[in-house]
Protein backbone atom coordinates (compact mmCIF):
# COMPACT_ATOMS: atom_id res chain seq x y z
CA UNK A 1 0.00 0.00 0.00
CA UNK A 2 1.37 3.40 -1.00
CA UNK A 3 1.65 5.82 1.91
CA UNK A 4 0.42 9.39 1.64
CA UNK A 5 2.76 12.36 2.01
CA UNK A 6 1.02 13.32 5.24
CA UNK A 7 1.63 9.89 6.76
CA UNK A 8 5.25 9.86 5.59
CA UNK A 9 5.79 13.35 7.01
CA UNK A 10 4.31 12.31 10.34
CA UNK A 11 6.54 9.23 10.54
CA UNK A 12 9.63 11.26 9.64
CA UNK A 13 8.69 13.93 12.20
CA UNK A 14 8.44 11.28 14.91
CA UNK A 15 11.83 9.90 13.89
CA UNK A 16 13.42 13.37 13.89
CA UNK A 17 12.03 14.10 17.35
CA UNK A 18 13.29 10.74 18.53
CA UNK A 19 16.70 11.47 17.04
CA UNK A 20 16.85 14.78 18.85
CA UNK A 21 15.78 13.34 22.19
CA UNK A 22 18.49 10.66 22.09
CA UNK A 23 21.10 13.27 21.21
CA UNK A 24 23.54 13.85 24.10
CA UNK A 25 24.38 17.41 22.91
CA UNK A 26 20.73 18.40 23.36
CA UNK A 27 20.55 17.34 27.00
CA UNK A 28 24.01 18.77 27.65
CA UNK A 29 22.82 22.11 26.27
CA UNK A 30 19.72 22.00 28.48
CA UNK A 31 21.80 21.31 31.60
CA UNK A 32 24.15 24.19 30.78
CA UNK A 33 21.13 26.43 30.13
CA UNK A 34 19.63 25.57 33.50
CA UNK A 35 22.86 26.46 35.30
CA UNK A 36 23.29 29.74 33.39
CA UNK A 37 19.67 30.81 33.84
CA UNK A 38 19.77 30.01 37.55
CA UNK A 39 22.98 31.96 38.09
CA UNK A 40 21.73 34.93 36.04
CA UNK A 41 18.40 35.00 37.89
CA UNK A 42 19.94 34.85 41.37
CA UNK A 43 22.44 37.59 40.51
CA UNK A 44 19.74 39.77 38.92
CA UNK A 45 17.51 39.49 42.00
CA UNK A 46 20.42 40.36 44.28
CA UNK A 47 21.33 43.47 42.28
CA UNK A 48 17.67 44.46 41.97
CA UNK A 49 17.27 44.14 45.74
CA UNK A 50 20.30 46.32 46.39
CA UNK A 51 18.92 49.03 44.12
CA UNK A 52 15.49 48.65 45.72
CA UNK A 53 16.87 49.48 49.16
CA UNK A 54 17.94 52.88 47.86
CA UNK A 55 14.65 53.35 45.96
CA UNK A 56 12.62 52.66 49.10
CA UNK A 57 14.58 55.31 50.97
CA UNK A 58 14.24 57.81 48.12
CA UNK A 59 10.82 57.30 46.46
CA UNK A 60 11.76 59.49 43.50
CA UNK A 61 14.09 56.69 42.36
CA UNK A 62 11.40 54.00 42.52
CA UNK A 63 10.29 54.71 38.95
CA UNK A 64 13.56 53.23 37.72
CA UNK A 65 12.88 49.85 39.33
CA UNK A 66 11.58 48.04 36.25
CA UNK A 67 11.43 44.21 36.49
CA UNK A 68 11.82 43.80 32.72
CA UNK A 69 15.14 45.63 32.69
CA UNK A 70 16.36 44.57 36.10
CA UNK A 71 15.34 40.91 36.18
CA UNK A 72 14.12 39.38 32.95
CA UNK A 73 16.45 40.85 30.33
CA UNK A 74 19.61 39.98 32.35
CA UNK A 75 18.24 36.51 33.12
CA UNK A 76 17.35 35.82 29.51
CA UNK A 77 20.84 36.90 28.57
CA UNK A 78 21.69 33.28 29.38
CA UNK A 79 19.30 32.27 26.61
CA UNK A 80 21.13 34.58 24.21
CA UNK A 81 24.43 32.84 24.93
CA UNK A 82 22.98 29.34 24.52
CA UNK A 83 21.02 30.25 21.39
CA UNK A 84 24.10 31.80 19.80
CA UNK A 85 26.81 29.33 20.81
CA UNK A 86 25.15 25.96 21.47
CA UNK A 87 21.79 25.73 19.68
CA UNK A 88 23.34 25.72 16.16
CA UNK A 89 25.20 22.48 16.90
CA UNK A 90 21.93 20.63 17.47
CA UNK A 91 20.58 21.31 13.96
CA UNK A 92 24.05 20.95 12.40
CA UNK A 93 24.30 17.46 13.84
CA UNK A 94 20.73 16.64 12.77
CA UNK A 95 21.31 17.53 9.11
CA UNK A 96 25.02 16.72 8.90
CA UNK A 97 24.56 13.11 9.90
CA UNK A 98 21.98 12.61 7.14
CA UNK A 99 24.51 13.91 4.62
CA UNK A 100 27.46 11.91 5.91
CA UNK A 101 25.83 8.50 6.38
CA UNK A 102 23.86 8.56 3.12
CA UNK A 103 20.44 8.88 4.74
CA UNK A 104 19.72 12.03 2.73
CA UNK A 105 19.89 10.15 -0.58
CA UNK A 106 17.42 7.59 0.75
CA UNK A 107 15.06 10.28 2.01
CA UNK A 108 15.06 11.95 -1.40
CA UNK A 109 13.58 8.74 -2.83
CA UNK A 110 10.40 9.57 -0.91
CA UNK A 111 7.77 11.90 -2.42
CA UNK A 112 9.19 14.81 -0.40
CA UNK A 113 11.43 17.66 -1.53
CA UNK A 114 14.38 19.05 0.38
CA UNK A 115 12.06 21.89 1.40
CA UNK A 116 9.69 19.37 2.98
CA UNK A 117 12.51 17.51 4.70
CA UNK A 118 13.92 20.72 6.18
CA UNK A 119 10.44 21.83 7.26
CA UNK A 120 10.08 18.56 9.18
CA UNK A 121 13.39 19.23 10.92
CA UNK A 122 12.21 22.72 11.86
CA UNK A 123 9.03 21.23 13.31
CA UNK A 124 11.15 18.82 15.36
CA UNK A 125 13.22 21.75 16.62
CA UNK A 126 9.99 23.30 17.91
CA UNK A 127 9.87 20.44 20.45
CA UNK A 128 13.41 21.37 21.47
CA UNK A 129 12.30 24.96 21.96
CA UNK A 130 9.57 23.84 24.36
CA UNK A 131 12.22 22.09 26.46
CA UNK A 132 14.46 25.16 26.29
CA UNK A 133 11.67 27.34 27.69
CA UNK A 134 11.39 25.31 30.92
CA UNK A 135 14.09 27.22 32.89
CA UNK A 136 12.56 30.52 31.77
CA UNK A 137 9.11 29.46 32.93
CA UNK A 138 10.58 28.55 36.32
CA UNK A 139 12.11 32.04 36.51
CA UNK A 140 8.65 33.56 36.13
CA UNK A 141 7.25 31.22 38.79
CA UNK A 142 10.03 31.99 41.28
CA UNK A 143 9.89 35.74 40.69
CA UNK A 144 6.15 35.83 41.27
CA UNK A 145 6.48 33.66 44.38
CA UNK A 146 8.98 36.19 45.76
CA UNK A 147 6.34 38.88 45.37
CA UNK A 148 7.75 40.28 42.16
CA UNK A 149 5.65 42.06 39.56
CA UNK A 150 5.12 40.64 36.05
CA UNK A 151 3.69 42.70 33.20
CA UNK A 152 2.78 40.04 30.67
CA UNK A 153 2.85 42.12 27.45
CA UNK A 154 6.53 42.86 28.14
CA UNK A 155 7.32 39.22 28.90
CA UNK A 156 5.51 37.91 25.83
CA UNK A 157 7.37 40.43 23.66
CA UNK A 158 10.67 39.25 25.15
CA UNK A 159 9.77 35.59 24.52
CA UNK A 160 8.72 36.39 20.95
CA UNK A 161 12.07 38.06 20.34
CA UNK A 162 14.02 35.05 21.57
CA UNK A 163 11.80 32.71 19.55
CA UNK A 164 12.43 34.65 16.34
CA UNK A 165 16.15 34.92 17.16
CA UNK A 166 16.38 31.15 17.69
CA UNK A 167 14.51 30.50 14.44
CA UNK A 168 17.00 32.67 12.55
CA UNK A 169 19.96 30.94 14.21
CA UNK A 170 18.58 27.49 13.36
CA UNK A 171 18.02 28.46 9.71
CA UNK A 172 21.54 29.90 9.47
CA UNK A 173 22.89 26.62 10.86
CA UNK A 174 20.83 24.69 8.29
CA UNK A 175 22.34 26.72 5.48
CA UNK A 176 25.87 26.36 6.87
CA UNK A 177 25.41 22.58 7.01
CA UNK A 178 23.97 22.40 3.50
CA UNK A 179 26.95 24.13 1.90
CA UNK A 180 29.62 22.39 4.00
CA UNK A 181 31.26 19.06 3.45
CA UNK A 182 31.93 18.43 7.15
CA UNK A 183 30.39 19.25 10.50
CA UNK A 184 33.38 21.29 11.80
CA UNK A 185 33.26 23.48 8.71
CA UNK A 186 29.53 24.03 9.14
CA UNK A 187 30.08 24.97 12.78
CA UNK A 188 32.74 27.52 11.89
CA UNK A 189 30.56 29.11 9.19
CA UNK A 190 27.60 29.33 11.54
CA UNK A 191 29.62 30.83 14.39
CA UNK A 192 31.19 33.32 11.98
CA UNK A 193 27.71 34.47 10.95
CA UNK A 194 26.26 34.67 14.48
CA UNK A 195 29.31 36.23 16.12
CA UNK A 196 29.70 38.59 13.16
CA UNK A 197 26.13 39.74 13.74
CA UNK A 198 27.00 40.29 17.40
CA UNK A 199 30.01 42.42 16.45
CA UNK A 200 27.87 44.51 14.10
CA UNK A 201 25.66 45.42 17.04
CA UNK A 202 28.50 47.66 18.25
CA UNK A 203 28.40 49.70 15.04
CA UNK A 204 25.41 51.78 16.15
CA UNK A 205 25.97 55.42 15.28
CA UNK A 206 29.03 54.66 13.15
CA UNK A 207 27.31 55.96 10.05
CA UNK A 208 27.48 54.69 6.49
CA UNK A 209 27.18 51.02 5.62
CA UNK A 210 28.15 49.86 9.09
CA UNK A 211 25.21 51.67 10.64
CA UNK A 212 22.86 50.24 8.00
CA UNK A 213 24.13 46.71 8.58
CA UNK A 214 23.83 47.20 12.33
CA UNK A 215 20.11 47.89 11.98
CA UNK A 216 19.65 44.39 10.53
CA UNK A 217 21.99 42.64 12.96
CA UNK A 218 20.27 39.79 14.78
CA UNK A 219 21.50 41.12 18.12
CA UNK A 220 20.21 44.63 17.38
CA UNK A 221 16.83 43.24 16.35
CA UNK A 222 16.62 41.20 19.54
CA UNK A 223 17.34 44.27 21.67
CA UNK A 224 14.16 45.91 20.39
CA UNK A 225 12.10 43.05 21.80
CA UNK A 226 14.09 43.18 25.04
CA UNK A 227 13.13 46.83 25.40
CA UNK A 228 9.42 46.02 25.07
CA UNK A 229 9.00 47.54 21.61
CA UNK A 230 7.09 45.40 19.12
CA UNK A 231 8.12 46.41 15.62
CA UNK A 232 6.87 45.10 12.29
CA UNK A 233 10.26 45.98 10.80
CA UNK A 234 12.09 43.83 13.37
CA UNK A 235 9.69 40.92 12.87
CA UNK A 236 10.03 41.20 9.09
CA UNK A 237 13.83 41.34 9.35
CA UNK A 238 13.95 38.21 11.50
CA UNK A 239 11.64 36.37 9.09
CA UNK A 240 13.71 37.49 6.10
CA UNK A 241 16.84 36.12 7.77
CA UNK A 242 15.09 32.85 8.53
CA UNK A 243 13.27 32.37 5.23
CA UNK A 244 16.31 33.31 3.13
CA UNK A 245 18.58 30.84 4.92
CA UNK A 246 15.89 28.13 4.91
CA UNK A 247 15.34 28.44 1.16
CA UNK A 248 19.08 28.58 0.47
CA UNK A 249 19.64 25.48 2.63
CA UNK A 250 16.83 23.57 0.91
CA UNK A 251 18.05 24.48 -2.58
CA UNK A 252 21.69 23.66 -1.82
CA UNK A 253 20.99 20.46 0.08
CA UNK A 254 19.93 18.45 -2.97
CA UNK A 255 23.03 16.56 -4.19
CA UNK A 256 21.70 15.96 -7.70
CA UNK A 257 20.92 19.55 -8.57
CA UNK A 258 23.44 21.34 -10.80
CA UNK A 259 25.21 24.48 -9.59
CA UNK A 260 23.66 26.62 -12.32
CA UNK A 261 20.19 25.45 -11.37
CA UNK A 262 20.86 26.12 -7.68
CA UNK A 263 22.09 29.63 -8.35
CA UNK A 264 19.09 30.40 -10.56
CA UNK A 265 16.63 29.23 -7.91
CA UNK A 266 18.47 31.15 -5.19
CA UNK A 267 18.55 34.41 -7.13
CA UNK A 268 14.85 34.15 -7.98
CA UNK A 269 13.93 33.35 -4.38
CA UNK A 270 16.08 36.12 -2.91
CA UNK A 271 14.67 38.65 -5.38
CA UNK A 272 11.12 37.70 -4.41
CA UNK A 273 11.85 37.83 -0.68
CA UNK A 274 13.63 41.18 -1.01
CA UNK A 275 10.73 42.71 -2.95
CA UNK A 276 8.15 41.54 -0.41
CA UNK A 277 10.30 42.63 2.55
CA UNK A 278 10.94 46.05 1.01
CA UNK A 279 7.21 46.57 0.61
CA UNK A 280 6.56 45.59 4.23
CA UNK A 281 9.22 47.85 5.76
CA UNK A 282 7.77 50.83 3.86
CA UNK A 283 4.69 50.56 6.07
CA UNK A 284 6.19 50.14 9.57
CA UNK A 285 3.98 49.50 12.55
CA UNK A 286 5.05 49.82 16.18
CA UNK A 287 3.51 48.91 19.51
CA UNK A 288 4.93 50.14 22.80
CA UNK A 289 4.17 47.24 25.13
CA UNK A 290 6.11 48.55 28.10
CA UNK A 291 4.17 49.30 31.27
CA UNK A 292 5.80 52.71 31.67
CA UNK A 293 5.38 53.56 27.93
CA UNK A 294 9.02 54.56 27.67
CA UNK A 295 8.94 54.34 23.86
CA UNK A 296 6.06 56.81 23.55
CA UNK A 297 5.33 60.48 24.06
CA UNK A 298 2.21 61.65 25.81
CA UNK A 299 -0.82 60.62 23.66
CA UNK A 300 -1.69 64.27 22.99
CA UNK A 301 1.82 64.97 21.67
CA UNK A 302 1.77 61.79 19.60
CA UNK A 303 -1.53 62.69 17.95
CA UNK A 304 -0.29 66.19 17.11
CA UNK A 305 2.99 64.96 15.66
CA UNK A 306 1.14 62.49 13.46
CA UNK A 307 -0.73 65.43 11.90
CA UNK A 308 2.53 67.05 10.68
CA UNK A 309 2.09 66.09 7.02
CA UNK A 310 4.81 68.37 5.65
CA UNK A 311 8.54 67.48 5.72
CA UNK A 312 10.22 68.04 9.08
CA UNK A 313 13.98 68.51 8.84
CA UNK A 314 16.16 68.23 11.94
CA UNK A 315 19.87 69.00 11.72
CA UNK A 316 21.90 67.73 14.66
CA UNK A 317 25.37 69.22 15.12
CA UNK A 318 26.64 66.52 17.46
CA UNK A 319 29.21 63.81 16.85
CA UNK A 320 28.24 60.16 17.15
CA UNK A 321 30.50 59.81 20.21
CA UNK A 322 28.79 62.61 22.12
CA UNK A 323 26.63 61.44 25.02
CA UNK A 324 24.18 64.27 24.31
CA UNK A 325 23.47 62.77 20.89
CA UNK A 326 22.93 59.37 22.49
CA UNK A 327 20.38 60.86 24.90
CA UNK A 328 18.71 62.77 22.06
CA UNK A 329 18.44 59.62 19.98
CA UNK A 330 17.04 57.55 22.83
CA UNK A 331 14.57 60.06 24.24
CA UNK A 332 13.43 61.98 21.16
CA UNK A 333 14.65 61.00 17.70
CA UNK A 334 13.82 57.30 17.91
CA UNK A 335 10.25 58.19 18.88
CA UNK A 336 9.94 60.84 16.16
CA UNK A 337 10.99 58.29 13.55
CA UNK A 338 8.00 56.15 14.49
CA UNK A 339 5.52 59.03 14.62
CA UNK A 340 6.28 61.86 12.18
CA UNK A 341 5.18 60.87 8.65
CA UNK A 342 7.90 62.76 6.75
CA UNK A 343 11.04 63.17 8.87
CA UNK A 344 14.52 64.00 7.63
CA UNK A 345 17.49 63.79 10.01
CA UNK A 346 20.80 65.38 9.08
CA UNK A 347 24.03 64.79 11.01
CA UNK A 348 26.86 67.06 9.77
CA UNK A 349 30.37 65.73 10.38
CA UNK A 350 31.14 67.72 13.52
CA UNK A 351 33.87 66.31 15.74
CA UNK A 352 34.91 67.57 19.13
CA UNK A 353 38.59 68.25 19.62
CA UNK A 354 39.41 65.64 22.22
CA UNK A 355 37.44 64.36 25.17
CA UNK A 356 36.97 67.75 26.85
CA UNK A 357 37.78 69.96 23.89
CA UNK A 358 35.38 72.07 21.89
CA UNK A 359 34.53 71.71 18.26
CA UNK A 360 36.07 73.98 15.69
CA UNK A 361 32.53 74.75 14.49
CA UNK A 362 30.56 77.42 16.34
CA UNK A 363 27.40 75.39 15.67
CA UNK A 364 28.53 72.34 17.58
CA UNK A 365 25.81 71.19 19.96
CA UNK A 366 23.13 73.11 18.10
CA UNK A 367 19.96 71.35 16.89
CA UNK A 368 18.11 73.06 14.04
CA UNK A 369 14.47 72.49 13.13
CA UNK A 370 12.73 73.36 9.86
CA UNK A 371 9.05 72.82 9.07
CA UNK A 372 6.70 74.46 6.58
CA UNK A 373 9.16 77.26 5.87
CA UNK A 374 9.67 78.05 9.56
CA UNK A 375 12.93 77.58 11.41
CA UNK A 376 13.99 77.33 15.02
CA UNK A 377 16.97 76.03 16.95
CA UNK A 378 17.94 74.88 20.39
CA UNK A 379 20.80 73.32 22.33
CA UNK A 380 18.45 71.18 24.42
CA UNK A 381 18.15 67.41 23.99
CA UNK A 382 15.13 67.16 26.29
CA UNK A 383 11.70 66.21 24.98
CA UNK A 384 10.12 68.73 27.37
CA UNK A 385 11.72 71.58 25.40
CA UNK A 386 11.82 70.03 21.92
CA UNK A 387 8.14 69.05 21.66
CA UNK A 388 6.74 72.55 22.35
CA UNK A 389 9.20 73.89 19.77
CA UNK A 390 7.93 71.43 17.14
CA UNK A 391 4.30 72.18 17.93
CA UNK A 392 5.01 75.90 17.58
CA UNK A 393 6.54 75.36 14.14
CA UNK A 394 3.42 73.45 13.09
CA UNK A 395 1.09 76.05 14.60
CA UNK A 396 -0.33 73.54 17.07
CA UNK A 397 -1.57 74.10 20.58
CA UNK A 398 -1.19 70.91 22.61
CA UNK A 399 -2.18 70.23 26.18
CA UNK A 400 -0.63 67.03 27.49
CA UNK A 401 -3.03 64.48 28.92
CA UNK A 402 -2.74 63.81 32.62
CA UNK A 403 -1.24 60.38 33.18
CA UNK A 404 -0.34 58.57 36.35
CA UNK A 405 3.43 58.38 36.61
CA UNK A 406 5.10 55.00 36.64
CA UNK A 407 5.82 54.18 40.28
CA UNK A 408 8.15 51.24 39.67
CA UNK A 409 8.24 47.98 41.57
CA UNK A 410 11.12 47.97 44.07
CA UNK A 411 11.44 44.67 45.86
CA UNK A 412 13.92 43.31 48.38
CA UNK A 413 14.01 39.54 47.93
CA UNK A 414 16.35 36.58 48.19
CA UNK A 415 16.34 34.10 45.29
CA UNK A 416 19.18 31.95 46.59
CA UNK A 417 16.70 29.22 47.52
CA UNK A 418 16.03 28.62 43.81
CA UNK A 419 19.60 27.46 43.24
CA UNK A 420 18.65 23.93 44.30
CA UNK A 421 16.16 23.82 41.45
CA UNK A 422 18.37 25.34 38.76
CA UNK A 423 21.65 23.78 39.91
CA UNK A 424 20.45 20.33 40.96
CA UNK A 425 16.81 19.38 40.40
CA UNK A 426 16.33 20.61 36.83
CA UNK A 427 19.73 19.28 35.59
CA UNK A 428 18.88 15.95 37.23
CA UNK A 429 15.52 15.91 35.41
CA UNK A 430 17.27 16.61 32.11
CA UNK A 431 19.79 13.86 32.86
CA UNK A 432 17.01 11.38 33.59
CA UNK A 433 15.27 12.54 30.41
CA UNK A 434 18.40 11.78 28.42
CA UNK A 435 18.60 8.30 29.93
CA UNK A 436 14.89 7.64 29.40
CA UNK A 437 14.97 8.82 25.79
CA UNK A 438 17.69 6.29 24.93
CA UNK A 439 15.42 3.36 25.61
CA UNK A 440 14.91 1.16 22.52
CA UNK A 441 12.18 2.60 20.31
CA UNK A 442 9.30 0.63 18.92
CA UNK A 443 9.50 -0.22 15.26
CA UNK A 444 7.07 1.64 13.05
Amino acid sequence: MQLSRTHISRVLLEQEIRGLLVSPPLWGMLIILSLLVGYSFIQAVELFSQASRTALQYPDLAGGMIPLEGIFVPTFGAYYLVETLLLPFIIIRLIGQDKQNGTLKLLLQLPLSTFGLNAIKLAAMAVVWILILLPGILVLVFWQSLGGHIYWPEILTLLLGHTLYSLAIVCIAMFATAISSSLPTASMICLAATLGSWVLAFAAGAGGWLSLMNSFSLTTLLRQFESGLLSSVAITSFLVWSLSCFIAASVWLHPGRKLRSKMKMLLLSMATISAVAWGLVQMPRYADLTENHKHSFNPAHTHALQQMNQPLKITVHLSSEDSRRFDLEKKVLSKLRRIVPNLELVFPENQAAGLFGSSESNNYGLIEYEYAGKRDQSYSNSAHEILPLLHALAGQVVEAELKQSYSGYPLIADASGSKWVFYLLLPLIFLLGAIGARKPSLSI
